[in-house]
């Protein structure tokens, strides 16, 4: 058994942050050769570190989205899923919105889109990578899409794709884009207008725009899409294990380490993301503590994942958005990035059969299940602990003869200090006593 002194020491973060912030991403992404993660055109893995800043479009004027996605750059963010469009009846800071007429979807508004033209140019001055509805689908008959009556459905599959080749078009110079199609809900009875939108963007928009599907939980993307031709990437969808029920179509809801191994082991393999994990804020159905922010996201990232999306209450930008903005979970998720971004994550593979960490994992389909990913070279295990206990790793799993065994924590984005070790079969290691949640790196010497 080893014996840690808990004393947390910095480990450079801000300097590594700051330093990887000027340099910006080579857009457009691409697909790594694996089909496991995005990479910018230099080959450097892209991280899909998202913040929900849904309304950015409709709430804010253009000096507001610069203060806004310039914040989210400094805290590590280095995308942003948005929708071109929530409300039918929305009218952005300018007065305008987003369709003439009753929301006629083949008299889209040149002003309204080229407000939206502002904010991405915008986004691409700071290196940060935009995903983007389109006109959102809606959980609850209260966006675009649900009934014969809503705008989706009323206009028709020929004006959906109408306007999804008017999106292809109007925004076909942005390499900091791809797009979202549905959002919150599973096709059922507007599949073939919402199908018709992708493919109308598909005909227009360059081919390194890529799509994906926002379901509703638990589904994911290739769940209803299933080698379509224009699905790009897979997003996950789900905040916690629950009970079947209206919102998830009768099926039960998993965890998000489960949805995401589920996705990961798939036969058609493409890079996966989760869409939104629970909100950190004070209002809503699927608001949470820092605590859940912090573990669905390093859950999706030892799963498999190349990135996942922060949900914070900032999604529709209430007057207090300034203050939302500096939430205690999004200052961790600076943390999120700082641990993957000093580590080949790329290479990182779910240790599904438990051949790393062989004991203290935790319960399948219960909170405490501990994730854990391995190096494909075998000298890299990275596991997260949910809560506080001792753990035992298989070091005869491990390339190397010596180990370098540290504890990062989540909350404070600080290390251990670093102890070192010589290789035996088992070894029982206990994280610091305090905290919430701990990180276990082991790199092979």
């Amino acid at each position: 058994m080893l014996r840690f002194a808990f004393l947390l020491l910095p480990i450079f973060g801000s300097q590594t942050l700051a330093f990887s912030q000027l340099v910006k991403p080579v857009f457009p992404l691409k697909i790594s050769e694996n089909r496991r993660y995005f990479t910018d055109q230099t080959g450097k893995p892209f991280f899909y570190h998202a913040d929900t800043g849904w309304q950015i479009f409709q709430r804010l004027t253009t000096q507001e989205a610069r203060e806004y996605l310039t914040f989210r750059k400094s805290q590590g963010f280095t995308t942003i899923q948005t929708q071109v469009i929530m409300d039918p009846e929305g009218v952005n800071p300018y007065g305008h919105k987003a369709f003439l007429g009753d929301n006629d979807f083949a008299r889209p508004d040149e002003a309204y889109h080229d407000q939206v033209v502002r904010i991405l140019t915008i986004a691409d001055s700071l290196g940060l990578f935009i995903v983007m509805s389109q006109p959102w689908a809606g959980c609850c008959r209260e966006a675009f899409g649900g009934t014969p009556e809503k705008p989706i459905r009323k206009n028709g599959p020929a004006k959906n794709r109408q306007y999804g080749q008017y999106l292809g078009k109007k925004f076909a110079n942005f390499k900091n884009l791809y797009y979202l199609m549905g959002g919150d809900n599973d096709p059922k009875d507007e599949r073939a207008e919402l199908v018709a939108m992708a493919e109308g963007l598909r005909e227009t928009a360059p081919a390194y725009q890529l799509l994906t599907y926002h379901a509703s939980p638990p589904h994911s993307s290739t769940d209803l899409f299933q080698y379509a031709p224009w699905l790009g990437f897979s997003m996950i969808y789900t905040y916690w294990r629950e009970k079947p029920n209206e919102w998830s179509n009768g099926d039960t809801m998993p965890h998000v380490y489960e949805a995401a191994i589920r996705e990961y082991t798939k036969s058609d393999v493409m890079p996966f993301v989760l869409g939104e994990s629970q909100y950190e804020g004070f209002t809503g159905n699927d608001i949470g503590l820092p605590l859940h922010m912090r573990r669905q996201a390093y859950w999706t990232m030892l799963c498999g994942g190349a990135g996942h999306a922060y949900g914070s209450e900032i999604w529709n930008f209430p007057k207090a958005w300034r203050d939302i903005m500096r939430n205690p979970g999004a200052a961790q998720m600076q943390h999120v990035a700082t641990l993957f971004n000093g580590l080949p994550w790329h290479t990182l593979r779910p240790d599904l059969r438990h051949q790393g960490l062989v004991a203290g994992y935790g319960d399948w389909s219960k909170p405490n299940f501990a994730t854990t990913a391995v190096s494909d070279d075998k000298r890299l295990l990275v596991s997260y602990l949910p809560d506080i206990r001792p753990v035992t790793v298989d070091f005869n799993y491990l390339a190397g003869s010596f180990f370098s065994v540290r504890w990062f924590d989540p909350r404070l984005g600080t290390y251990s200090p670093e102890t070192k070790v010589e290789k035996k079969e088992l070894r029982r290691l206990q994280c610091p006593p305090n905290g919430d949640d701990w990180v276990l790196v082991v790199k092979s010497l």
